[in-house]
């Protein structure tokens, strides 16, 4: 019948119609597992990229100490010693040695914490610790200038002498304030680097004469040798990084 034809027709069409099955995800699927591991993964390597290695913080206080221009600054400070011609004490030529070391990092962090502005700028300086900030910050640099300025002093007033510790303080002061004041707004700043310069010989020949040999003919050419080294060696940078002192800001004497 037609009625039948009809039913029959509709039934064998519904049969060759396509079906789509959608089989819900369970919350443990595959695919989950998949995007768990993908996201872990990135989390590991975003640590480890973060994670700082005590290499780099050893790195960070020599580069903040600037360990070379130190070492460079203690040994005129021996040779000091050693040229007062004096009966060796060791012990106290280690205490100026060391508390040296010491006043001289500290004076170099706190130079970098008041010119990390101007080291953004410059080139020579524009991966210094405190321009970088990656290993530490404007805090810590402070925490460590403060801590080895403070057993640099303690150091030279324990082991040698109150005239040797009133030196190595006050160069802490004469480096970190005067001259880096000066240096944006003065082409005096070189005469002032150049004291910063030539106290540290001094330093050890008080050192070796117990204080009393401060205004010593010996004192003052070693003071004074060092003194007028500057010079040149002032010039010579200046004239090498002129470009950058520019782009800095700083008063520069060529």
């Amino acid at each position: 019948s037609p009625t039948s034809l009809i039913r029959s027709s509709y039934v064998t069409v519904e049969a060759l119609r396509p079906r789509q099955c959608f089989r819900p995800l369970s919350s443990g699927s595959k695919s989950d597992e998949i995007s768990d591991n993908a996201d872990g993964e990135v989390a590991d390597r975003h640590a480890k990229d973060q994670e700082i290695t005590s290499r780099e913080y050893v790195q960070t206080i020599s580069e903040l100490s600037k360990a070379r221009l130190s070492a460079l600054v203690v040994s005129t400070s021996s040779f000091g010693f050693l040229a007062a011609a004096t009966p060796i004490s060791y012990s106290t030529l280690a205490a100026a040695s060391l508390g040296t070391a010491l006043c001289s990092s500290s004076a170099s962090t706190l130079n970098q914490i008041f010119e990390q502005d101007r080291d953004a700028k410059m080139k020579r300086t524009s991966q210094r610790p405190l321009v970088t900030k990656r290993v530490v910050g404007t805090h810590g640099a402070y925490a460590l200038a403060g801590f080895t300025g403070l057993t640099g002093g303690v150091t030279l007033y324990l082991g040698t002498d109150p005239i040797t510790t009133m030196l190595g303080v006050g160069n802490i002061a004469l480096y970190a304030g005067a001259y880096t004041f000066m240096k944006p707004r003065s082409e005096w700043n070189t005469w002032v680097g150049a004291i910063v310069g030539g106290i540290p010989p001094v330093m050890g020949y008080t050192a070796a004469t117990n204080g009393v040999g401060l205004f010593d003919i010996e004192a003052f050419l070693l003071g004074s040798t060092l003194f007028l080294w500057q010079f040149p060696h002032f010039f010579a940078l200046s004239w090498m990084h002129r470009v950058d002192y520019a782009r800095g800001g700083f008063q520069v004497r060529f």
